[in-house]
């Protein structure tokens, strides 16, 4: 069950377990893009999760539900996902084995890695270089308690699903994020073909076209180093890649809740207006002190940044991050992408899952989709977890 890095085959019913609020999603595969059939969202009660944790299963299960009947899904098992202190994410090298050996001595491995007695965790790895010299091979581990995914998957059960896979947040984000890049430059690459179709049959040259170079994917682009932060109630996730492959991975102990509580201590608003000003509704406020609030809190992001920099510069695999891309309920936050992004002199964008798919406009009820497509990367990752991965 627990395969984090396993190929899988068929599309799964996304389940987004969160502190602040619970999403399902569901899509349909077939011919072109993947379409969106079912989706739901429904807010959790401050106290049910504090820190990953949760502290409320009826109160959990009973949100579940809620959640899966009015998205009305069908009974068919379900992709969620852990993230949290209990989740360790961390690039090892190993000596050069068949992948069969490397099964057996991953464990004698993971005792130098894990912080947790070998006998609590569930174990997944991925060999991401075969050779790097000197008889070794770079490999990503993945380790996660096995109380807390047992805790996760009889959750989904006592809802009324199966869960058929519980996989990393992290790594649930970043596929969302590579097949919606992928998506878009076959958008272009179909775009700029029909237009030198066009102009072909104008002039009778239909068949002396030159074949045209394929649009490099955004997700790989120039070996960019993309840090992917998905900032959730009260952790935001750093998610560092390379051409698909994760180089760092931790969680920071700030989230939404912390600009929210910060919102209504200096500018004397209610939760209920904190909570629309982190959604981005920045009516009626002042708008230099929000600013400062904004830096103020988002420095303790940028601060917890600085040592998985700090870890890819002491391994000589990077001199710095090239793009930030937010996800989450805080990639609406005001001012926070701006200044995350002049604090590292690059690109800083909202992640846009919902770009590489389709749906009738019924299926987010009264949702705008634009402002909703931040918060789903973990859930439609999820959802595309077994259609990507083959």
């Amino acid at each position: 069950m627990l395969g984090f890095l396993r190929p899988k085959k068929k599309t799964l019913i996304g389940m987004d377990i969160g502190s602040n609020v619970i999403k399902c999603l569901r899509l349909e595969r077939g011919e072109g893009r993947p379409r969106i059939t079912h989706f739901a969202m429904v807010p959790l009660p401050p106290e049910a999760i504090v820190d990953g944790e949760i502290m409320d299963r009826e109160l959990v299960i009973h949100a579940l539900t809620e959640c899966a009947d009015q998205a009305g899904l069908p009974d068919e098992p379900v992709a969620s996902a852990v993230s949290g202190r209990a989740v360790i994410v961390k690039k090892i090298v190993m000596d050069k084995m068949s992948r069969e050996d490397a099964r057996e001595a991953i464990y004698w491995e993971a005792e130098q890695h894990v912080p947790f007695d070998i006998d609590d965790i569930s174990l997944d790895f991925q060999i991401l270089r075969e050779d790097i010299g000197a008889s070794q091979m770079e490999m990503l581990l993945v380790a996660a308690k096995k109380d807390m995914i047992l805790n996760h998957a009889e959750l989904i059960r006592d809802a009324g699903f199966e869960p058929a896979v519980i996989d990393v947040a992290s790594f649930a984000n970043q596929n969302a994020w590579e097949f919606a890049s992928e998506q878009a430059v076959q958008l272009v690459e179909e775009a700029v073909a029909e237009t030198v179709q066009a102009d072909a049959d104008m002039v009778g040259l239909e068949d002396d076209l030159e074949p045209q170079p394929k649009a490099e994917p955004e997700a790989s682009r120039g070996g960019e180093f993309v840090a992917l932060l998905d900032v959730g109630g009260g952790v935001t996730n750093v998610h560092i890649v390379r051409d698909g492959i994760p180089y760092f991975t931790r969680d920071l102990p700030v989230g939404t809740s912390h600009f929210i509580e910060e919102f209504q201590k200096q500018l004397g608003l209610t939760y209920e207006k904190a909570v629309q000003l982190a959604k981005g509704d920045t009516g009626g406020v002042d708008e230099q002190l929000l600013a400062e609030i904004v830096r103020s809190v988002g420095s303790d992001i940028y601060q917890g940044l600085e040592p998985s920099l700090s870890y890819l510069k002491t391994a000589g695999e990077a001199d710095g991050i090239d793009r930030i891309v937010l996800s989450g309920g805080g990639a609406k936050l005001p001012g926070l992408s701006e200044y995350l992004a002049s604090c590292y002199d690059v690109q800083s964008e909202q992640a846009d899952p919902l770009r590489a798919l389709d749906w009738e406009p019924e299926v987010f009820g009264d949702h705008d989709p634009a402002d909703l497509s931040p918060l789903l990367s973990v859930c439609v990752g999820l959802a595309l977890r077994k259609a990507v991965e083959s």
